[in-house]
């Protein structure tokens, strides 16, 4: 096996971009998805790629009962999640989706879905968009009515990963005192083991106040290895899990399905024959939009919400530790150290290692920060180039989930500003030029597509002045 698995644990890493665009990435011709089936708690998900079988499976916990029985509606969204991530490691000409049939509104919507997903994917190899592949669904004739009908209620399934902002949505919808449970889904069970269960202390806190839907999906054998696919990958999370979710809120009764994508998901990196390349595509407020329209014309009677869809990463930090400072010492918001053996949660050498740090110390201080993360990361000379493409408007932005470039320039401006006045180190401090800290990038508010009464709750728990007055500026825009 290729020493690239070893290298790097994470399917993530942005120094997997130098094996694309090398003509090496491997393609096939068809994917073809199997019908799901039901194993006891298990979901698995067969499909063929070419002639190679694989397995895609998700475990439910044992308080899950399955008494509303997923509709086909939510099953094909799982599959096409799972379709795109494997689209991402083996490229085929055509899709084919043989167990499910739709009208053509539904076809057209998921062969344009698969624009957002691949995006990445198509920029970094170079390739023109007309060799996007071709989801082909069955030719029955007869499509799959939504006659699944699951009785929900204002209530609310937040998905928790253990980062910033979902820890933040959290905290607040608690505060708020919201009609809530939590989810998150581990990549953890089968060949992956369950090491990654380990990684998020954070989780123990939620588990003490709501009940934690705990969701562990797995492949029999990684796709990745089989072909051995190098190149960086864009895992198609939010589709996964809006669709799982379905499934636990069918059950509890819970209308929306919240994510806590943050204001900066709508900055793009890139632009590519014509199209905008967005490393956080699914996150951003257009496609929360376009998904929550799907649901509606399916007949589905859930909302997808992002809890910080009015909220910066930075606010949420700040606010974070404003409420309580000890949680800032718990996030788990690397991608690397999450893939990696042993219990280290920081890898300090990646862009959301260095985008965090700087949110940290912004809203604490310079020991803190270190305390958190374990290193000085503007001191290591390894992080420079990448500090600069976190907020240089000239360079290329990272393809991680990180903040704006203007939201990171500020949260350096703000740190040069303390440690000068402290007398600390600046080391990569010392090239950011000093400029006023824009307060603005510090409001919050409550979405915009929730009740109006739980928009007024999430609101008046807010600790900072300034985002009170601005509220009270704007007046009541909620639905």
């Amino acid at each position: 096996m290729s020493s690239i698995f070893e290298q790097f644990k994470s399917r993530y890493h942005e120094l997997r971009i130098q094996y694309m665009a090398t003509g090496e990435s491997p393609t096939c011709s068809v994917i073809c998805s199997e019908a799901p089936e039901w194993n006891s708690s298990k979901l698995i998900f067969p499909f063929l790629i070419d002639n190679w079988k694989h397995f895609y499976e998700i475990e439910f916990p044992l308080e899950f009962k399955n008494t509303e029985k997923p509709h086909p509606s939510v099953l094909i969204g799982i599959a096409m999640a799972e379709i795109y991530r494997l689209c991402e490691i083996c490229t085929p000409e055509i899709v084919q989706v043989c167990w499910y049939s739709c009208l053509a509104w539904e076809s057209d919507w998921w062969n344009e879905d698969i624009y957002w997903y691949l995006q990445q994917k198509f920029y970094l190899e170079k390739w023109g968009w007309d060799k996007m592949p071709r989801i082909e669904f069955s030719q029955s004739g007869i499509e799959i009515e939504n006659d699944w009908l699951p009785s929900v209620n204002d209530t609310y399934l937040l998905a928790v990963s253990g980062g910033k902002e979902s820890t933040f949505g959290f905290e607040w919808m608690q505060q708020a005192n919201l009609p809530m449970e939590a989810f998150t889904l581990h990549h953890a069970g089968g060949i992956l083991g369950n090491n990654w269960q380990e990684k998020f202390p954070v989780f123990d806190d939620i588990r003490n106040r709501t009940r934690l839907w705990e969701i562990l999906t797995h492949p029999r054998e990684d796709p990745a290895e089989h072909f051995r696919y190098k190149g960086v990958r864009n895992d198609p999370t939010i589709t996964n899990a809006l669709f799982i979710m379905m499934v636990i809120a069918a059950q509890q009764g819970h209308r929306f399905l919240v994510l806590a994508n943050d204001k900066s998901s709508n900055e793009s990196n890139a632009t590519y024959e014509g199209r905008e390349v967005n490393h956080q595509s699914a996150k951003g407020t257009a496609y929360i939009e376009r998904f929550n329209s799907f649901l509606e014309r399916k007949g589905l009677p859930f909302r997808y919400v992002s809890i910080c869809e009015e909220v910066y990463s930075i606010a949420t930090v700040h606010q974070l530790s404003l409420w309580d400072k000890s949680l800032l010492n718990v996030l788990t918001s690397c991608n690397e150290a999450q893939w990696a053996p042993g219990s280290c949660r920081w890898c300090c050498q990646c862009p959301k290692c260095a985008f965090s740090y700087a949110l940290i110390e912004a809203a604490t201080d310079y020991r803190f920060a270190v305390q958190v993360v374990g290193k000085d990361l503007f001191s290591l000379s390894t992080l420079e180039e990448v500090w600069r493409r976190l907020f240089d408007p000239t360079t290329e932005k990272p393809f991680e989930c990180v903040g704006e470039k203007r939201e990171t320039l500020m949260a350096l401006a703000k740190c040069k500003e303390r440690r000068l006045k402290n007398d600390q180190p600046l080391g990569v401090l010392a090239h950011i030029p000093n400029i006023e800290f824009d307060e603005s990038l510090l409001m919050i508010s409550a979405p915009k597509n929730i009740p109006k009464q739980h928009a007024q709750k999430l609101n008046s728990v807010l600790s900072d002045s300034r985002t009170i007055n601005l509220l009270n500026e704007l007046g009541d825009t909620h639905p």
